[in-house]
């Protein structure tokens, strides 16, 4: 794994996880979190001091972790995890679940969370795709769901029979959602209507084998929407980051030292550095 800002590599040469994701940005601190899907840890780096370096990790081997969000509290963050949600507390250095999704008995065996966003009201969506030890043997299934809960913990089901539901954002208003569907190398825009919950107009925003026609499996991962509504999204398997504007159209492709870039986001104290997990 390796973390990059701007033209800087900025991280500590000794560390590598194995599917480091869910790269975000806390400007309270100048601290960088992610996640190591497989390992099911939660990592914070100072990066005002590379040496302090948090690890938050499950004691079961069968968990993972997905998604994180920061909370109103510093050292406690939100995370998804196999199978629901739970807090991390850098504090206490605990991990502690508060919530299961209602998955059948079945569901509870053949899925895990993947990536997932707060949107502008406070709510958690969050993708649940095939877990590692099925996709293994069966190839990732489309069994998967997009999930909106509540801060009341109320849960919806938003898209259905989806493989690898990945990296998404909202627009200014909260009335359009883009939404990754990585094996479909597309991101989707939606209208979204916040009073009713509902998705619609489902269009191709960005179909990344258009854009990478010599690549065989150039799949949309993880992805940033900035101020301006330029969107950057990690492309798995292309050490590229692409950079569209909000049409779609394409601006650049940042070349990474990488081959499987997972996730982006934008952060630092002036809000220009780009932080990518490979």
């Amino acid at each position: 794994m390796t973390l990059i800002a701007t033209e800087r590599n900025i991280f500590p040469q000794s560390y590598r996880g194995r599917l480091t994701e869910g790269v975000t940005y806390d400007y309270r601190n100048n601290n960088l979190l992610w996640i190591d899907i497989i390992q099911g840890e939660v990592h914070r780096l100072l990066l005002d001091d590379l040496n302090q370096h948090q690890v938050l990790k499950w004691s079961d081997s069968k968990e993972s972790i997905g998604f994180i969000a920061l909370t109103k509290k510093e050292d406690v963050v939100l995370v998804a995890a196999k199978s629901g949600l739970a807090l991390g507390d850098f504090n206490k250095g605990t991990l502690t679940y508060f919530f299961k999704y209602p998955f059948t008995e079945l569901e509870k065996i053949r899925l895990r969370s993947n990536d997932g966003i707060i949107d502008p009201w406070g709510n958690l969506w969050i993708g649940v795709m095939t877990d590692f030890p099925i996709s293994a043997k069966e190839g990732v299934q489309p069994e998967g769901k997009l999930f909106r809960i509540t801060s009341d913990l109320e849960i919806d089901v938003m898209l259905e029979n989806t493989k690898i539901s990945n990296g998404m954002a909202f627009n200014d208003d909260g009335n359009e959602v883009y939404w990754t569907d990585s094996l479909n190398f597309t991101i989707y825009k939606f209208n979204y209507d916040h009073k009713t919950n509902k998705l619609t107009n489902k269009t191709a925003f960005i179909e990344t084998k258009k854009v990478y026609p010599d690549e065989n499996d150039p799949e949309p991962d993880g992805l940033v929407r900035t101020v301006n509504g330029d969107i950057y999204s990690a492309v798995f398997s292309t050490s590229t980051i692409l950079h569209v504007n909000d049409k779609g159209q394409m601006l650049e492709k940042i070349k990474i030292p990488a081959k499987r870039c997972t996730c982006v986001t934008m952060g630092g104290p002036d809000d220009d550095d780009l932080y990518v997990t490979t």
